[in-house]
C-alpha cells in the first residue's frame, strides 16, 4: 500500500517524469520499490547509480555519445529523486549536487555538447547549460525557464526539440531553483535574474544575440513574461502559467504549494502564503513589446486557464493563444503535440 502523498505525486507528476525522458521500465521499477515518499530519493538514487555504471563502461570503451547519454540519465534521475521531496532539505540538496556532477560528466559528450556557464549575479551565481546545434552558424537562442521545483537538467528532451529546428538553448537555474537556492531564493521580479542571463549571452559570438527568445513553464511561464519586458527578447512562450499567484494559491495541489514554499524559503506552506503577494503580472504585461505565444490546457489543476485570459487582456503586444482541452498542467501528457508547436512558433519568430 502506497501512502497518500506518494499516490498524489504519481498522479500529478508521472506525465512530467516521462516527458522529461525517464525510461518507462526504470520508472516502473522505481514505483514498484517505493511505498512512501521517504523511499523516493533512495530508489531514484539507485537507478541513477545504475546509469552511472553504464556511462563509465561506455566511456572505458571510447563510446563517448553512449556515455554522455547515460550520464545525462543519471543527472535526470538524481533530479527526479529530489523533486517533490521536502522532508529533508539536506538530502534534497545533496541529490542536486550529485545531479550537477553527473551532468558535468555528460556535458562534453552530448550531441550537441553543453557549455556549462556560471553567470555572475548580485552576490550569487547562476548555473546555465548552453547547447548549440552542431554545424549551426550563429543561430538564435532560446532561454528556458524552469518551474519552482524544476531544474535545468530536466530540460534535456525539450532542448532536443529546439535543436532539431536549428535553435540553440540556454537552460538555467535562477533564484530558488536547483543549487542556486542556497544563495538566492525565489523572487517575484524574475526579470532581474533573466537580465543577468541576457547580459552573459550578449558577449558571445557563437549565437545570434539579436535573436533571443524566452520559454517558461508553470512558475517559469510567469517569470518569462516578466523577462520579456527586456527589449533584447524578440519572442516569448508561456505555458501553464499564472497571472496572480495569490488568486490561484488555494486551489493549487498541496505538493505545488510545498514546491513554492521551499523555493521562496518559507518554513511551511502557511508561511509562504504571506510571502507571495508580489507575485503578480498586474501592471507588467503592458511593457512587453515582442510577440507572445500563450499555451494552456483544459485539465490544468495547478493554474486555471482563466489565468491565461487575464494575460491576454493585459498584453498590447501581438498574442497567439492555443488551448489544449486534453492537456494536464503544462501539457506534459501531450508533449508530442505541444512541444513541436512551441518550437515551430519560436523558430518562425527568431529566424
Amino acid at each position: 500500500m502506497k501512502d497518500s502523498v506518494l499516490t498524489d505525486t504519481l498522479r500529478e507528476r508521472l506525465p512530467r517524469i516521462f516527458a522529461a525522458g525517464a525510461d518507462h521500465n526504470d520508472v516502473q521499477t522505481v514505483i514498484s520499490r517505493t511505498r512512501s515518499m521517504e523511499d523516493w530519493p533512495l530508489q531514484w538514487t539507485l537507478m541513477a547509480e545504475l546509469h552511472a555504471g553504464l556511462g563509465d563502461a561506455a566511456l572505458a570503451n571510447s563510446q563517448r555519445l553512449t556515455a554522455g547519454e547515460a550520464f545525462a540519465r543519471e543527472a535526470l534521475y538524481y533530479h527526479l529523486g529530489q523533486f517533490a521531496y521536502f522532508t529533508d532539505g539536506e538530502k534534497k540538496r545533496s541529490l542536486q549536487k550529485l545531479q550537477n556532477l553527473a551532468y558535468a560528466k555528460a556535458a562534453p559528450l552530448l550531441s550537441p555538447p553543453a557549455d556549462l556557464l556560471m553567470i555572475e549575479a548580485n552576490g550569487y551565481k547562476i548555473a546555465a547549460n548552453l547547447r548549440i546545434p552542431e554545424n549551426a552558424i550563429c543561430p538564435p537562442c532560446v532561454i528556458l525557464n524552469p518551474g519552482a521545483d524544476s531544474t535545468k537538467e530536466e530540460f534535456q528532451t525539450l532542448e532536443t526539440v529546439f535543436h532539431k529546428r536549428g535553435l540553440a538553448t540556454c537552460s538555467f537555474d535562477g533564484p530558488g531553483q536547483g543549487l542556486t537556492w542556497a544563495n538566492a531564493k525565489l523572487q517575484a521580479d524574475f526579470e532581474i535574474p533573466i537580465g543577468y542571463v541576457l547580459d552573459a549571452l550578449s558577449d558571445r559570438t557563437d549565437i545570434n544575440t539579436q535573436c533571443l527568445g524566452l520559454w517558461g513553464r508553470s512558475f517559469g511561464a510567469y517569470a518569462c513574461l516578466r523577462g520579456a519586458t527586456d527589449r533584447r527578447i524578440k519572442a516569448v512562450v508561456s505555458i501553464g502559467g499564472f497571472y496572480d499567484l495569490n488568486d490561484v494559491w488555494l486551489r493549487m495541489p498541496f505538493s505545488t504549494q510545498q514546491s513554492i514554499a521551499y523555493a521562496i524559503g518559507a518554513v511551511d506552506v502557511d508561511a509562504a502564503r504571506t510571502l507571495i503577494k508580489p507575485y503578480s503580472l498586474c501592471g507588467v504585461l503592458q511593457k512587453v513589446e515582442c510577440p507572445v505565444l500563450i499555451v494552456h490546457s483544459g485539465g490544468d489543476t495547478v493554474c486555471p486557464v482563466e489565468e491565461s485570459q487575464r494575460m491576454i487582456d493585459d498584453l498590447t503586444a501581438p498574442v497567439d493563444f492555443h488551448l489544449f482541452e486534453d492537456g494536464n498542467h503544462v501539457c506534459d501528457n501531450i508533449a508530442y503535440k505541444v512541444r513541436p508547436l512551441m518550437a515551430d512558433w519560436l523558430s518562425a519568430k527568431l529566424f
